[in-house]
């Protein structure tokens, strides 16, 4: 009697144990994330609720506001899709470049319409009291709280399980 209930029971248990794995590592959703470019770990994550993001930062060199305008593809590619500046000093563009707009308004300088494509890109976050913010969804959040000052980091979207998202912290936490 006893033998037959282990054979009821085992395979139950061998099946609870495969769908808490699955559950566990298998990636579901999309995320946005950081991640370090010393140790390659998962340094801080958000999820993907909306295809379009921005990064916002204040330039070193003329100190004004740059904000950079990206589209999340279907294969997790990143578009670029507008670059809005006030200076032209060095490390911005003076004009757009094929198939893009360039427009100046209220003192300002857009490029539009871009298509720059990208699989991810590297941010580093510099040690000076200068902003460096991601906006996604109408909430903006300062990068310099979450991650650390004088470090470089790969932004990327990518799916994450649940035992990825226990590495890293996610933005809306601090």
């Amino acid at each position: 009697m006893q033998f037959l209930r282990m054979q009821k029971f085992l395979p139950l248990l061998i099946a609870l144990i495969l769908i808490g794995s699955l559950i566990a590592f298998f990636p579901f959703h999309k995320h946005y994330v950081f991640i370090d470019n010393q140790t390659e770990e998962t340094a801080a994550y958000l999820p993907v609720e909306s295809p379009y993001f921005q990064i916002r930062y204040t330039h070193s060199i003329h100190l004004s506001e740059v904000i950079e305008s990206y589209k999340v593809m279907e294969n997790n590619e990143l578009m670029m899709t507008e670059l809005e500046y006030e200076d032209f000093n060095i490390g911005m563009p003076s004009n757009a470049g094929e198939g893009e707009t360039f427009v100046e308004k209220d003192g300002k300088y857009f490029i539009k319409n871009m298509t720059r494509k990208v699989p991810e890109f590297r941010l580093f976050v510099g040690d000076v009291d200068a902003g460096l913010s991601f906006v996604t969804k109408g909430h903006q959040m300062d990068l310099k709280k979450t991650l650390e000052r004088g470090k470089s980091y790969t932004f990327r979207v990518e799916r994450l399980s649940l035992f990825q998202l226990r590495k890293g912290v996610r933005f809306d936490e601090r």
